[in-house]
């Protein structure tokens, strides 16, 4: 009974923290830009006009570069969080492979779409633990860090909140941050934001949509 209750808590914590994450990528986007919807039950927000990514230079997990070259001939999608996440990032990475799954239904999107994960973390996600971390939920997913102030940087740009709570009394701490999955074009530009990802089929059929309108 005892570990039924326990799990009914953490469940509900789980909502909270992923409503809250939704809730503040909601009104963080809705306070810098224009929005529109590509239909009436669509997921996605367009950033009209897309946005030009200013310049930028992080290091891959493998420990090569990644750049504004790097995301240009190709659609991606990028996500921000960090490996130290318990709710968020997980519950958000689940459903992006669920997403990157049900895009099988066109090969060639699928094939040519890149996913980055940004983590939010560079102090404790070094490049060893954060191969690890992206590549256990897919293998051709890349992890991406940086110095504090490009990582910063760059998520200014997409406009992700983020905030690294006070550590407890054995330095451990966590980072709250908005839940947004952003889609690049293949001119390196911002074109959409999705800001709720628990409906892995809405954000295929989105996508497909704004990809092959």
């Amino acid at each position: 009974m005892k570990k039924k209750r326990q799990s009914t808590m953490g469940s509900r914590m789980l909502l909270l923290a992923i409503a809250f994450g939704i809730l503040v990528g909601s009104y963080y986007l809705g306070n810098h830009y224009q929005r529109s919807r590509i239909a009436s039950e669509s997921l996605a927000l367009l950033h009209t006009p897309t946005k030009t990514i200013t310049l930028f230079s992080l290091q891959r997990a493998d420990e090569t570069g990644l750049s504004n070259a790097d995301l240009e001939g190709h659609w991606s999608l990028l996500y921000f969080g960090d490996s130290y996440c318990t709710d968020l990032c997980p519950a958000a990475l689940g459903n992006i492979v669920r997403l990157y799954n049900r895009l099988a239904i066109n090969p060639e999107v699928q094939q040519s779409l890149k996913f980055i994960f940004v983590s939010l973390d560079p102090l404790r996600d070094t490049p060893e633990r954060l191969r690890s971390f992206v590549t256990g939920y897919h293998p051709g997913f890349i992890g991406v860090s940086g110095s504090e102030d490009d990582v910063h940087t760059l998520a200014r740009e997409f406009s992700i909140y983020y905030k690294q709570q006070a550590p407890d009394q054995e330095g451990n701490y966590r980072i709250d941050h908005s839940v947004t999955l952003s889609l690049v074009n293949p001119q390196g530009k911002i074109a959409a934001y999705f800001i709720d990802l628990t409906n892995p089929e809405h954000l295929a059929t989105d996508i497909l949509n704004i990809i092959e309108p």
